[in-house]
């Protein structure tokens, strides 16, 4: 792991005080507070970069009537013989 780095950051009191509240919530100090929600973001970021891949491809091949008619068909037939 690289060596950590140290910064400031002004926020609004208000933003700080919330800050304060969940990170107390959970357990932890500002820093793995930080690191976490910065990790999160990170996460969403990506998540929502692969939901415009993914709809961006529905756009350029979009789904036939009779394509979801044979999903549908097959999803019946396998999950009719699961036992639940």
């Amino acid at each position: 792991m690289s060596k950590a780095v140290k910064f400031a950051v002004s926020i609004p009191g208000k933003e700080f005080k919330e800050l304060e509240t969940l990170r107390k919530k959970k357990g932890v100090n500002r820093s793995e507070f930080i690191r976490e929600t910065l990790r999160l973001w990170k996460k969403a970021k990506e998540e929502e970069k692969l939901v415009r891949a993914y709809e961006e491809g529905y756009k350029r091949v979009p789904e036939n009537l009779p394509e979801i008619e044979a999903w549908e068909k097959a999803s019946f037939s396998s999950l009719s013989r699961e036992e639940w």
